[in-house]
């Protein structure tokens, strides 16, 4: 029904990582608890929030260019309320000011209050937009949700720019994590995903519970029936952590575990605390706890002083251990951080290069992994309907294996978002499988 709210029609708009999402759906629920009323299109929009991300320079390019859109925005309409919020707020002031502009309140993610008191300070006519639709409930009905359980980040490598960004490693409650989660499946959620910068460091800060403790709380709640959790740090990987991957009912058996260069040189330089052979070391300790367990991984290529030897032992890690995915990104300097005094000595073209080697070792594997699984029957967590991109192609759905494979599979009557169905693999690619949902198939 078109709202009648006398608030604001408010529109966030969240850029970057799980940890984002979930903080973007959080404030959206609070805005809506002091009586705003969130809007599907920006255009509908009497305040906008947005939640930034300032890992990567194109997150901080996207961003400033959000800003820019908005202050054209406030020339047609100078009632438009701005905030903006997330990992950019802490940004350089020097490196802020220049896009600040079209902002009238900057806040933390975690403390929205000064959002609130400004939008309670200038309500917007009753006439002065037309009635819209209001959006549903953020995440409302989305099968998987994300619930961050620890914040920022003490390990400062020195090529990133989070813990200036998000401040300090701070665990939350777990009875808050829980409630959360309780919350989100009561509203249709069937998979929780625990998030943190590093979320296997969870409770380090605390007395008592580790990040075991919450998998275990969260799969002991009725309706849950997959866990996952991400990102985690070869540094916090703990035998304790890879039996509750095998022994929680819940828990899927997949795990994103960056090494992000397979030198120790390298390594050092990045402040990682690791070496390869420990990082080696936890690998095998997985895969010989976890059956069958799905291992992703990050990989930066062309960091400060990499030589074409150190580049060759991360090119030759990435090929031994045999990854179900490899993310790999070049390296690109970010003010702030330690890296970012020393001289990025590999070349733009050199990068690429390195990095379209690292996909050109990785891709076969991939390739290989998923073709062993066709002719399987897996079971597949259904989240969503995607019409035909084409002309005549039938819609498909989409879904999860619980090593966290995406499947494809053409829609039938029998199939519904949130419900787990059996389906044979007939096709795969590096990057995705393609199945049949099984005949008799019922719900599991």
């Amino acid at each position: 029904m078109p709202s009648t709210t006398t608030g604001h029609r408010f529109f966030v708009w969240t850029i970057g990582c799980q940890m984002n999402k979930a903080d973007g759906e959080r404030m959206s629920r609070d805005l809506m608890s002091a009586g705003h009323v969130p809007v599907e299109n920006l255009a509908d929009a009497t305040a906008v929030v947005v939640n930034g991300c300032a890992v990567r320079e194109n997150a901080d390019r996207k961003v400033w260019g959000m800003l820019g859109l908005l202050q054209g925005a406030k020339k047609r309409r100078p009632e438009l309320l701005v905030g903006l919020t997330g990992c950019t707020v802490h940004a350089d002031r020097t490196e802020l000011e220049p896009h600040l502009r079209p902002v009238d309140v900057l806040f933390d993610s975690l403390n929205i209050e000064p959002m609130l008191a400004r939008m309670a300070r200038q309500i917007p006519g009753t006439d002065a937009y037309e009635d819209v639709e209001a959006a549903p409930l953020p995440g409302e009905g989305s099968v998987s949700r994300y619930v961050n359980i620890i914040y920022g980040c003490d390990k400062h490598c020195t090529y990133c720019i989070v813990p200036f960004r998000r401040g300090a490693q701070r665990s939350r409650p777990l009875d808050e994590i829980v409630a959360e989660a309780r919350q989100f499946v009561d509203e249709g959620a069937r998979e929780i995903v625990l998030v943190g910068q590093i979320v296997n460091a969870y409770g380090f800060d605390l007395d008592g519970h580790r990040l075991p403790d919450a998998l275990a709380a969260v799969d002991a709640l009725p309706g849950v029936e997959r866990v996952r959790f991400v990102t985690a740090h070869p540094q916090f990987m703990t035998e304790p952590l890879a039996l509750a991957m095998r022994d929680l009912p819940s828990v899927c058996e997949e795990i994103n575990l960056p090494v992000q260069a397979g030198d120790d040189t390298v390594l050092r330089r990045m402040a990682r605390g690791y070496s390869v052979a420990h990082y080696r070391d936890m690998i095998d300790m997985l895969r010989s706890i976890v059956p069958g367990v799905a291992v992703t991984t990050d990989v930066i290529v062309g960091f400060c002083g990499e030589t074409e030897a150190e580049f060759a032992n991360s090119r030759d890690l990435v090929a031994d251990l045999r990854f179900d995915q490899v993310h790999v990104a070049a390296f690109s300097p970010r003010k702030g951080t330690a890296a970012d005094q020393w001289v990025d000595d590999v070349s733009q073209d050199e990068k690429l290069r390195r990095l379209h080697e690292i996909e050109r070792v990785q891709t076969p594997i991939a390739r290989e992994i998923n073709s062993a699984l066709v002719g399987s029957v897996e079971d597949v967590l259904l989240e969503s309907l995607e019409s035909g991109k084409a002309p005549g192609r039938p819609p498909t759905w989409r879904g999860r294996t619980r090593s966290n494979k995406l499947v494809f599979t053409p829609d039938h009557a029998d199939l519904a978002a949130g419900e787990t169905v059996p389906i044979q693999v007939t096709d795969a690619t590096p990057w995705s499988l393609r199945g049949v949902a099984q005949p008799a198939a019922v719900p599991v």
